[in-house]
């Protein structure tokens, strides 16, 4: 949390240092000679961001879901491009010495993807020559002053594809783009954007030893410098991290080399840039519990062939966030580093916990007591004797959460019921009305659902309802009317429907409900049939367009089929003439009850 929260600032500090030195690049080019200078990026060393990386060469692991990393690395180089003038005069240096400042940030995404932000800075630069060289003077008339300023914005993503620490080999993804947001004309960036995607594939060799090989291609737009031609290349490097002596440093060997394609069919060796660089990283804070964890410094010096970016010699420092070998892998290696291996482990038995070293602790000890040494447990803390599976883990089920040997019901859990009790026992509904006896004040009555203290479990009445449901009925105060021998609703019955379809929106536990339409037997039969099914299907129209969900809702006509009084009466014919609501959702035992629509 203290790292995401001191985001923002690094982010800005990083903003305003690139902003400053960006001005200080604009004012190093006034009143300097604008002669043609190639668009191309001469720092050749791209440094690998991510915490599992190396130097310039990436690794396969990613950092856990939504932790934020970042840092730094300076390098100076000597010599990054020179080139013959003729067979007497001495090589000239075209970037002679060449300081730059890579700020960084990354973010996992997920714990099998990382983003990562780089943001190059030239701090200095400067050429050997004069305007009487034979080769281009604006480099050397125009940087010998030192030129400064932001170089290419780099965005990267890492996926990770197979873990190293559950396979024998680890294999992830890596895509590098470049923004042309440096200065071309002063050799600190490419004219437009360029973009690598590399594969990684890392394993450990050897005890905590960690080796890493990279294959990919990039694209760049074809460009002349001076001598040369650059452009898309294919990308390979290769990496090893090694502990030395201490469990807090790792020597790191890196190389890469670059082969340009889609050149001459002849490419020159300085075509084919190759750089070793050779670090020592040392761990500051090695407590997984604080924000600054793996926090570490790398020191480092690095050479190469005779190439275009390749400096005769490059030093870099940096401070970062990078893995160090001997704990953040977390694999227990038979060996303890790469100089001495470690003091066998303890008898558990004759030796107190707290003197049992950490690289040992799994091994040995048992801590449920399950006879699964907590190394190959899946479940250290949770085991018994005689309850567990071959993984060391409990069985439980009915998928309630506890385990069988704490469940006083193992077999009527959340699958039976749905809630459980603190033994592991199912919680009832004794009253069907939807609360579970735990929070039902009146778990024996039904509560009565009319909008008034619907949630208490309790059987109620509110005076000003016109629409409740109790006891498995859905009961009305007034009557719903039609128009005469037509299936329209009238106006005064809007708000009584209204109210039908709010108790059915805010009780969805009620289930479906069937609309029935009844007739009196006055009238043709067939007439009477299709009356009673377009009134019903008026009704559920309205409670559709009310905000009832339509699969809820049936509508079925009987027509005089089934009276509940007699015909031979105006008041008998008028009780006959109903719409009924039957709830299909409660069980079949209950009650329904009769909705009265009159014309």
């Amino acid at each position: 949390m203290g790292m995401i929260q001191s985001c923002p600032k690094f982010i800005s500090l990083m903003v305003f240092v690139i902003a400053c030195l960006g001005m200080t690049g604009v004012a190093s080019a006034q009143g300097l000679e604008d002669r043609p200078v190639p668009g191309y990026n001469m720092q050749y060393w791209r440094p690998a961001p991510m915490p599992g990386d190396y130097l310039s060469t990436f690794g396969t692991l990613t950092e856990e879901a939504w932790r934020v990393t970042g840092g730094f690395y300076l390098n100076y180089a000597l010599n990054s491009m020179e080139i013959a003038q003729s067979s007497t005069a001495s090589d000239l240096a075209i970037v002679k010495n060449h300081v730059y400042l890579d700020l960084f940030a990354s973010v996992a995404l997920w714990d099998f993807l990382e983003f990562s932000l780089v943001m190059p800075v030239a701090l200095y630069l400067d050429t050997e020559g004069s305007a009487n060289d034979a080769y281009p003077s604006s480099i050397g008339s125009r940087a010998h002053n030192g030129a400064a300023g932001a170089g290419d914005l780099r965005i990267l993503l890492k996926g990770k594809i197979l873990d190293v620490r559950e396979y024998p080999v680890g294999l992830a993804l890596i895509a590098d783009l470049s923004t042309p947001t440096g200065n071309e004309k002063k050799l600190m960036g490419d004219k437009g954007a360029t973009f690598a995607l590399l594969a990684s594939l890392e394993l450990n060799p050897w005890g905590k030893a960690r080796m890493a090989f990279n294959l990919g291609y990039r694209y760049r737009a074809k460009q002349n410098i001076y001598n040369y031609t650059m452009g898309q290349a294919l990308l390979l490097s290769g990496a090893i991290s090694i502990p030395f002596f201490l469990d807090n440093l790792d020597f790191l060997a890196d190389m890469r080399g670059d082969i340009t394609v889609g050149g001459d069919s002849y490419l020159d060796s300085a075509e084919r840039p190759f750089e070793a660089d050779f670090a020592f990283r040392y761990r500051f804070i090695n407590n997984p519990d604080l924000w600054a964890h793996n926090l570490s410094m790398t020191l480092g010096i690095g050479t190469g062939t005779n190439a275009v970016g390749v400096p005769d010699v490059r030093v870099m420092l940096g401070l970062s966030f990078h893995w160090v070998n001997g704990g953040a892998l977390n694999i227990d290696a038979e060996y303890g580093g790469y100089i001495t291996p470690p003091e066998p482990c303890p008898d558990p038995e004759m030796t107190p916990l707290s003197q049992i070293p950490d690289r040992c602790r799994n091994k040995l000890v048992d801590t449920d007591g399950d006879t699964i040494p907590d190394n190959d447990d899946a479940c250290p803390f949770k085991g018994r004797v005689g309850f567990i599976d071959e993984h060391g883990c409990p069985p439980d089920t009915d998928g309630d959460g506890y385990v069988d040997y704490e469940d006083l019901c193992p077999n009527e859990g959340i699958e039976v019921m749905g809630r459980v009790d603190r033994n592991g026992c199912p919680i009832k509904d004794t009253d069907k009305d939807g609360f579970y006896d735990d929070v039902d004040k009146c778990p024996n009555n039904p509560e009565t659902f009319n909008g008034f203290e619907d949630e208490d479990g309790c059987p109620d009445a509110d005076p000003d309802a016109l629409v409740e449901l109790a006891d498995g009925k859905i009961n009305i105060k007034e009557q719903v009317f039609f128009e005469t021998s037509k299936a329209i609703i009238k106006p005064e019955s809007f708000e009584l429907l209204d109210q039908v379809a709010k108790l059915l929106i805010d009780n969805p536990h009620v289930g479906n409900i069937m609309i029935e339409g009844h007739t009196d037997s006055r009238g043709k039969y067939k007439s009477n049939m299709k009356l009673s099914q377009d009134r019903a299907d008026s009704v559920r129209k309205y409670l559709i367009k009310a905000g009832v969900d339509a699969s809820r809702l049936t509508a079925k006509g009987y027509g005089p089929d089934r009276p509940i009084d007699t015909n031979d009466t105006a008041e008998g014919r008028a009780n006959n003439r109903r719409v009924e609501f039957v709830v299909l959702g409660l069980p079949e035992d209950a009650d329904t009850g009769n909705t009265h629509v009159t014309e």
